[in-house]
């Protein structure tokens, strides 16, 4: 660690264009040379260009996204996602490895920029510095978010992470407490406020940018008065709007400052920042687009069963499911399939495995092509629920409800469910810019504190123009779902607005709820004693350890998690 928080020398001083970065090694560097608005927002933009470092963005995405409910692995594998994914931790996974890495040696750069320059020079200088103090505020809460327990537990005792804010190389300071480095992240991001004061395209910090933020920080720790203030500040302000829903299914297409609802995204350029034809992008590993990706993460029962009780919500285009086509080359009809969840008890674990077979249509009914030994009877059967027709099977003398519908492309026997929204931006099959902030979480944002202020209706309010932009019904007071809260649906629908964009893990923690992963996935493999099907907000499992490598070469003091 020290070489990363430390020193920096092998930080880089970036002289951008619109598309082109050189570099020169930081060591060669004055500080003379990062003083005045060339060399503040040379520097600056290379620190944005390093957000976009595969080390750096795909374990950003992978603790929260793989370590929530949104998604099911189809298999195991030897990359160390698959111990971000199944809560079994090791001390040497290199992904949290790189995200700490990266992350100070981007801290070690912002700092020696900020102590460069003065406040009060021009708008222009104090805009840069603002964007340095928004980018620091960004990566502590990232690692503060992976690495410390979430802030409702105990913030003033529980650990952090070192809180380095000097170019000092004897100051090797230890963890910091969760509390105190929150504490620092909304100082820096107040003080980006303040500094900020000229208009930019969404691929840079501004004042409205670092409200956002500021918004989530306030969320998180429970200051929902402030955390209302800020989503509105930012809603209020004129400069965003949500995207039609109608073209909702583009959002990601586009290039982030295209959209209109997008405050602050990573941008990653066309054909540039394309290498390997997208096989190493995040994107990769949710779907395969014209040949390129592995295709084996995919979206899990839970969040589909979720999006479909409303069949017509727009957010249901970013999965798309595999079918077969309705005949073979030759021209032989493909059959359709059933499917369901079975529960099964394997040990002292309930497990969840899907449960397949062929159907033909003979005569009007929906009859079993392939019978399984553990079905009796021979046709699907219906019957009328609610107004609605559904279809159901025997199943081991019980009655199961299923789906009949085309048949898809497996993988290891898991239905291939694509997830797109980290795939086709600019029609290039694996490009993806990361949406950092944007509108609709200011108003999930909003909805949410609004609900812990007691004002419920308010709630429903912000939520409600989610679920019309989504194309679906709104709720009221009055026509709740059975059994759910406001909160329950305020929940719900930041689920559903921000599935695979990287915040699912924290929102469940963060609110003391359990994670439920009784769907069918490979987290359900290996002995009983170390599966996780449910995971608390207690749970140990939840914070990374942090790199024994970078504990082993911090000349100060790291204590590793529990």
């Amino acid at each position: 660690m020290k070489k990363h928080i430390i020193i920096a020398l092998v930080a880089l001083l970036f002289v951008h264009t619109a598309c082109e970065v050189e570099t020169v090694p930081f060591d060669s560097v004055s500080s003379e040379e990062l003083k005045g608005a060339d060399g503040l927002e040379g520097v600056t933009r290379g620190c944005y260009s390093y957000l976009k470092e595969e080390y750096f963005v795909k374990p950003y995405h992978y603790v929260p996204e793989f370590g929530g409910d949104n998604i099911a692995l189809s298999g195991s594998t030897s990359d160390r996602l698959m111990n971000l994914y199944n809560y079994n931790r090791v001390i040497d996974n290199y992904h949290t490895q790189r995200l700490w890495q990266k992350s100070y040696l981007i801290i070690a750069t912002l700092n020696r920029l900020i102590e460069s320059n003065e406040v009060g020079v021009s708008p222009e200088i104090d805009q840069v510095l603002g964007e340095d103090h928004y980018l620091r505020a960004f990566l502590y809460l990232t690692l503060c978010n992976t690495f410390g327990r979430p802030y409702a537990q105990n913030p003033e005792s529980n650990l952090g992470v070192p809180l380095k804010l000097t170019t000092d190389i004897n100051d090797t300071p230890a963890r910091a407490t969760v509390k105190a480095v929150y504490d620092q992240i909304v100082k820096d991001l107040k003080t980006a406020i303040d500094l900020m004061s000229i208009e930019k395209e969404s691929i840079y910090a501004t004042k409205e940018a670092a409200e956002a933020l500021l918004s989530r920080v306030y969320l998180y720790m429970g200051e929902y008065d402030n955390a209302r203030t800020y989503a509105n500040d930012v809603i209020e302000s004129g400069r965003f709007s949500l995207v039609g829903t109608g073209d909702l299914e583009n959002y990601f297409v586009k290039t982030p400052e295209e959209n209109s609802e997008n405050i602050m995204a990573i941008k990653f350029v066309k054909d540039k920042d394309y290498e390997y034809d997208g096989w190493y992008s995040v994107g990769s590993m949710y779907a395969s687009v014209d040949g390129s990706g592995w295709g084996e993460m995919y979206a899990s029962e839970s969040i589909r069963n979720l999006l479909d009780q409303n069949t017509e919500d727009a957010r249901r285009k970013f999965i798309e499911p595999q079918y077969l086509a309705e005949s073979d080359a030759s021209g032989e009809v493909n059959p359709m399939w059933y499917i369901f969840t079975e529960q099964v008890e394997v040990g002292s674990l309930e497990k969840s495995y899907f449960r397949t077979g062929e159907v033909i249509n003979e005569d009007g009914k929906w009859k079993f092509f392939a019978p399984s030994e553990h079905l009796t009877g021979e046709f699907v059967e219906t019957e009328v629920v609610d107004g609605e027709t559904k279809y159901f099977v025997t199943w081991k003398g019980e009655k199961k409800y299923v789906k009949v519908e085309r048949m898809m492309e497996t993988r290891q026997g898991y239905p291939k469910y694509y997830v797109l929204k980290c795939s086709k931006q600019e029609g290039q099959a694996q490009l993806w810019s990361p949406v950092i902030s944007r509108l609709g979480e200011m108003y999930l944002n909003r909805a949410e504190a609004k609900y812990h202020l007691g004002d419920e209706q308010g709630a429903l309010d912000d939520i409600n123009e989610l679920r019309m932009r989504a194309g679906i019904p709104t709720w009221t007071l009055a026509n709740l779902p059975a059994g759910k809260t406001v909160l329950d649906v305020v929940l719900d629908e930041r689920r559903m607005e921000l599935m695979f964009e990287g915040h699912r893990k924290f929102d469940v923690f963060r609110t003391g709820r359990s994670l439920d992963r009784h769907y069918p996935g490979s987290h359900d493999r290996g002995a009983d004693d170390i599966v996780k099907m449910t995971i608390a907000s207690t749970d140990k499992a939840i914070v990374e350890f942090i790199p024994q490598a970078e504990i082993d070469s911090y000349p100060g003091y790291l204590e590793q998690n529990p």
